[in-house]
């Protein structure tokens, strides 16, 4: 399922949910689909996989010091591995559905255009800070390769290298927002599910 902000699918028409006419279908809004499609099943698997190994130890460790009387020396060295991978896929699924925090004061005040103009710039800041981050993440990884767990020999570099991916993703997913900015108009900001917010 490719989560896209207001809009559903019809093959002969794009409807997207806002007043006024449906938008066809259009080489910049397929590129959209298809980006928004590869970071959500990328991520959505990435949550998956590393959740249920999360959990999975968790419940080994938990189990071994009740019957074994002492956990495993690699639980606590694997999660911080894997964590980061957990919390970054977290992050760009968020980012596709409008889940991150957001000021709406001054597009609220402008007339259609003038939001759409805003929208644009706010996510081509997105897209420079998280370039930003991951550029950082990949020369920190480089050098904290030599840093690595005592008992499983993990280098410290693998959550960086989850860090510059994770912001990689939100890149992408950011440029198919612009993209649909651009064709859609304001519209096509993402609006969070309401039973996913927290109070």
């Amino acid at each position: 399922m490719s989560p896209r902000p207001n809009i559903e699918a019809a093959d002969p028409e794009r409807v997207t949910g806002v007043e006024g006419p449906p938008h066809p279908p259009s080489p910049p809004l397929s590129l959209a689909d298809g980006l928004d499609r590869i970071v959500s099943v990328l991520a959505q698997a990435i949550v998956v996989v590393t959740g249920c190994a999360l959990l999975a130890l968790l419940l080994a460790n938990v189990v071994a010091r009740y019957t074994l009387g002492g956990g495993f020396s690699f639980a606590q060295e694997l999660p911080e591995r894997i964590f980061p991978f957990f919390i970054m896929a977290g992050v760009a699924l968020a980012a596709q559905r409008g889940g991150h925090m957001a000021v709406e004061l001054l597009p609220d005040l402008l007339g259609r255009r003038g939001r759409q103009v805003v929208r644009i710039l706010a996510q081509l800041c997105v897209v420079a800070g998280h370039g930003v981050l991951a550029v950082v993440a990949l020369d920190v990884a480089g050098i904290s390769w030599i840093d690595q767990s005592p008992v499983l020999g993990l280098p410290a570099s693998l959550s960086y290298y989850a860090i510059a991916g994770g912001a990689a993703a939100v890149i992408v997913a950011t440029l198919a927002l612009i993209l649909r900015l651009f064709v859609i108009g304001p519209e096509a900001m993402p609006t969070p599910n309401p039973e996913e917010l927290g109070l």
